[in-house]
């Protein structure tokens, strides 16, 4: 990892749309900027972040998300999300969150990621993968 990722930040920028609204089980629940949604940028905010200062062979994978959503943002509402890096304890990232629409914050949290070597996150696949397709004696198969 290169050391320029202590000073990195990163922004998603997004209009509110009906896809983004509070649906559950297929039920509109509220017709506003959902927390799915507001997580689902602020790790792509995270991502955004800290991808460019990767070494050969490395990469990262999410293993904390916090999130206080605060405000509501309605349909047709533009919100950014900023993920900026606090903390490199590696193989630890923490980035600290923020959302804002308009002038107020809807949201506020943190992310972290953990940066391994590609070849040790491809092993780790492989095993879930395994014990997806092999799961110990007495427990069912997602499939079942």
């Amino acid at each position: 990892m290169k050391p320029e990722v202590a000073h990195s930040r990163a922004t998603v920028t997004v209009r509110v749309t009906e896809e983004m609204t509070a649906v559950l089980d297929g039920r509109l629940i509220h017709p506003v900027y959902s927390t799915y949604w507001l997580a689902y940028h602020s790790e792509v905010a995270a991502r955004r972040a800290i991808e460019k200062f990767f070494d050969p062979g490395e990469n990262a994978v999410g293993g904390e998300l916090y999130l206080k959503h605060l405000a509501m943002a309605a349909v047709g509402d533009q919100v950014t999300i900023t993920a900026t890096v606090t903390e490199v304890r590696l193989p630890v990232i923490k980035c600290r969150i923020e959302a804002v629409s308009r002038s107020r914050k809807i949201a506020e949290g943190f992310q972290t990621q953990i940066v391994l070597p590609q070849e040790r996150i491809d092993q780790l696949i492989r095993e879930a993968q395994h014990l997806a397709a092999h799961p110990p004696a007495g427990v069912p198969k997602a499939s079942e």
